[in-house]
């Protein structure tokens, strides 16, 4: 079996995975985001994946679900809490000065993230009623 062949099907439930975090698809299941990341690692291990790949797509990803004020304060909170774990596998990834100029950005992107509040479902729900109103 070729690698691509099999590499395939983790690299789509991967991908799936991060569809299900950055939407906030099941927000209270904690271990998806454990799940995504140590698919992710297998991915770099036993794949022709690339792991700085993999753990850059990984840190913009949490970074950037805990920054959308759209989803739920507790799922975003989360995130950001996890978000270390694949800038830590940047770190050690950082053989060039490039890499290491990137994964210095995103450190100091990680250590001044501010998170807003997450805007009211009902402020959701009435925004797209009045958007319906308009048509």
């Amino acid at each position: 079996m070729s690698s691509a062949l099999h590499e395939q099907p983790y690299l789509e439930s991967w991908r799936w995975m991060s569809r299900q975090i950055r939407c906030a698809m099941d927000p209270d299941e904690p271990r998806l985001i454990e799940h995504y990341l140590a698919e992710g690692r297998y991915l770099a291990c036993c794949t022709a994946t690339s792991p700085w790949t993999i753990a850059e797509t990984s840190f913009r990803l949490l970074l950037d679900t805990a920054t959308d004020i759209a989803l739920p304060w507790h799922w975003r909170s989360l995130c950001l809490d996890q978000a270390w774990r694949p800038l830590r596998e940047m770190e050690r990834l950082s053989l060039c000065n490039c890499r290491l100029q990137r994964w210095q950005r995103y450190t100091w992107q990680l250590a001044t993230c501010e998170l807003l509040p997450s805007i009211p479902l009902i402020e959701l729900v009435q925004g797209f009623t009045d958007d319906q109103d308009s048509y």
